[in-house]
Formats: structure tokens, C-alpha cells, sequence
């Protein structure tokens, strides 16, 4: 199947503007209430999904456990233009610590009747194409700084039950024969995390173009997307 219009765009935008790879991505918590923060877009997989990083201990796997319903906007500024994409995101942890929920994940995903892919794709559809990923940005897409920070305290968790944040890793390799920073990175990667987004439905918002442009697409059932070019 064809790439779909949006992700052609929305991959030119990124080669052309390639600083502008965070955007704010919207939750439900367990009580309903949409929580917002600033995630860094990491790779779109063969299949078109968008894919993200998290902490396992954070909010955002709580939430998709039991809302897997989540909204992008993505504002490119030297272009001016906006994406905002809806659709289902599933959490994919080390899969030894959640074989089930890399599974449902597969399923929720639309990964699971493998048989409708071929080629690189195909290989997405297997637990083992994500944790290649996972290691795979781990070890390439991520700062120092921010790999240690999978080895620190529990975000979240107050101050008072903590160690002192001297004693905190300051930064980390993406692997290391040294012992120490060995066994710092096993315990930083068993609480790192991909995220996944199977998008729904995408609207792209012009605003250089005097009259600005929307156009929206929506996912049919047939995994065919709809186009509508709809007043700005």
C-alpha cells in the first residue's frame, strides 16, 4: 500500500526543518482529565507510525494502559504550518518484563495479521523489530544526560525519599564494558520505553498561503485515507 499523503508531507517538513522535532502530545489520565506535555519525535516506523520514548515510570504508560486515545499538535515554525494528529498509541517496555503487553501492543497496533505486510514492514509486525528499535535508539538518539536520567529516582517521587542528587548519574553511554556504568545502564534501559502512535486522523494547517490552507485525512476501515480540504 502507498504511503499516505500527510506522512509524505510531514516527512519533507522534518528533512527540511530538522531542529523541529518536538511536539506537545495529549493523554487521558485515569480520571478523564487530558494531560499535556512535550515529547521529541523519534522515528516513523516502515508502516507510517510515529515513534516516541518515555520513562516506564512516568504518567504517560499509566494513562495509554488504560486510554490508548492520544493527540498530537506539532507546530514547525519556519514553515508555518501545523500538524495535529489523532490516533492510538501502545507502550512497548522490555519485553521480558511485559511479554503480554508488547502483544496487545502488536494487536492494538494493527501489527498482528502479518500476513497483510511485506518487506520491512512485515518485520515490524514482530517483538523483536521493536526491541532492536529500542535498543537501536537507545543507543543513537539519545544524550548522555538524558540516558541517566533512566537510572535516577522515580520522576515524580519526592525529594525527601531519595538519595541526594549528587549522588545521581550524571550521564551515561549507550553501552560501556565498565562495570559500573554497566550495571547503571541494565537498570536505566529496564525503564526505558518506546511509545508507538498509529495516527487516525491527520489535519495539516498552512499558514504562509494567503488564503491559509486545512486539509484533513481520516483512516477508513479499508486502511485507505480520505482526504478533505475544509475552510482554514
Amino acid at each position: 500500500m502507498s504511503q499516505p499523503v500527510w506522512r509524505q508531507i510531514l516527512e519533507n517538513q522534518l528533512t527540511e526543518n530538522p531542529k523541529y522535532t518536538t511536539y506537545a502530545l495529549s493523554t487521558l489520565s485515569p480520571e478523564g482529565q487530558p494531560k499535556v506535555r512535550f515529547v521529541v519525535h523519534r522515528s516513523i516506523s516502515p508502516s507510517g507510525l510515529l515513534i516516541l520514548t518515555t520513562d516506564t515510570r512516568m504518567q504517560k504508560p499509566v494513562h495509554l494502559a488504560l486510554n490508548h486515545t492520544v493527540e498530537a499538535a506539532w507546530w514547525i515554525e519556519p514553515s508555518n504550518v501545523q500538524f495535529r494528529i489523532t490516533g492510538q498509541a501502545y507502550t512497548f517496555p522490555l519485553p521480558s518484563s511485559s511479554p503480554t503487553e508488547v502483544s496487545s501492543a502488536l494487536q492494538g497496533l494493527g501489527l498482528k495479521d502479518i500476513e497483510d505486510f511485506q518487506g520491512e514492514e512485515k518485520e515490524e509486525c514482530t517483538s523483536e523489530w521493536w526491541e532492536e528499535e529500542r535498543i537501536r535508539l537507545w543507543e543513537e538518539s539519545m544524550s548522555g544526560h538524558l540516558r541517566a536520567s533512566f537510572a535516577r529516582p522515580k520522576p515524580g517521587k519526592s525529594l525527601e525519599q531519595v538519595e541526594h542528587s549528587s549522588e545521581w548519574p550524571v550521564s551515561l553511554p549507550g553501552k560501556s564494558e565498565d562495570p559500573k556504568e554497566k550495571e547503571l545502564i541494565q537498570l536505566a534501559l529496564t525503564h526505558f520505553a518506546l511509545i508507538a502512535i498509529r495516527p487516525t486522523a491527520v489535519e495539516f494547517l498552512e499558514l504562509k498561503p494567503i488564503p491559509n490552507r486545512r486539509t484533513q485525512w481520516t483512516l477508513q476501515s479499508d486502511g485507505t485515507w480520505e482526504e478533505n480540504k475544509v475552510a482554514p
